[in-house]
């Protein structure tokens, strides 16, 4: 599924969290792996641009040639880019001219807390990557996944839409390649005030109903994985859904969160809304977030 694998880095050492991650993928999946620094430069008046271009391109050059370098001795076919230019649009088109199937960055860059994913760069990117982007996290343990199949185990939310299930093949695709587990994790909110219903009873029926009927659908969704020869778990948790998954999810013991994009809310909900931009801000567990590709947009120059 992951044949050519973009590593977006800035030339910071959080940044570069974000390789475990990817050379660890590249090397299971035979996968190529390019690294890419976007150069940029800005020269005073009376300078020649074109030089200070130059120059922040080689300087670029250098550093992922160097980190390349550190790489060659673990069998990886590695290749660099360094566009020059705005840093999400080069993703972007790196994207497409590479016919990249999979982007691995780290949730904070250069520029401050969080750059990578509450500044404009992150921001364009996600909304507008035709191809899944997987977030590692800025601190704690460094993000890996490698043949332990007690900690290979994936957490994918799903939420009984076509849509999120979209995040399904990611899954199951991660699983056979690291013999892993794949937990499926719905959360029910809590009841609507006792206000609503007649009676206590009644609003604990209804509860239990809505409990009932998502451990059925996952059930069933569980079912066709392991006709797939995936090992499948299912779980249903009360609780608002970003809570639930960053904290309550992230302690059950998966290495990584695959979700989707788009929920049964509207478009974007799952990347846009609270409950994926809390994820990603909270857990703390890498997150693979896949587009349906209704809702994906053209990269366009």
């Amino acid at each position: 599924m992951y044949r050519t694998i973009l590593v977006p880095l800035d030339g910071s050492a959080f940044g570069e969290r974000a390789l475990p991650m990817a050379t660890g993928l590249a090397r299971a999946m035979n996968a190529q792996l390019i690294l890419m620094c976007a150069a940029s430069s800005s020269a005073f008046l009376g300078t020649d641009a074109t030089e200070a271009q130059v120059q922040a391109v080689a300087e670029a050059q250098a550093y992922l040639l160097a980190l390349a370098t550190g790489l060659s001795g673990q069998g990886l076919n590695i290749d660099v880019a360094v566009p020059y230019g705005p840093a999400a649009e080069s993703i972007l088109l790196e994207v497409d001219l590479r016919h990249v199937d999979l982007l691995v960055m780290c949730t904070h860059g250069r520029s401050g807390l969080g750059r990578w994913i509450y500044g404009s760069v992150a921001e364009e990117v996600l909304a507008r990557s035709p191809v899944p982007v997987l977030l590692v996290r800025y601190s704690g343990e460094v993000a890996t996944l490698g043949p332990e199949p007690e900690r290979a185990s994936l957490l994918v939310t799903l939420d009984g839409s076509a849509f999120a299930e979209t995040a399904l093949p990611h899954a199951v695709t991660l699983a056979r390649t690291f013999g892993g587990s794949i937990l499926l994790l719905r959360t029910v909110e809590e009841s609507m005030p006792a206000r609503r219903y007649p009676s206590m009873a009644i609003m604990q029926e209804a509860s239990e109903e809505e409990r009932r009927a998502a451990k059925s659908y996952l059930d069933g969704v569980a079912e066709r994985l392991r006709q797939e020869g995936v090992a499948v778990h299912t779980m249903v948790l009360k609780g608002w859904a970003a809570d639930v998954i960053a904290y309550r999810g992230a302690a059950l013991g998966p290495r990584l969160i695959v979700m989707a994009t788009h929920g049964r809310t509207g478009v974007a909900r799952w990347l846009l809304g609270s409950v994926a931009q809390e994820v990603i801000r909270r857990s703390p567990l890498p997150v693979l977030l896949v587009r349906p590709a209704e809702t994906a947009d053209p990269v366009s120059s």
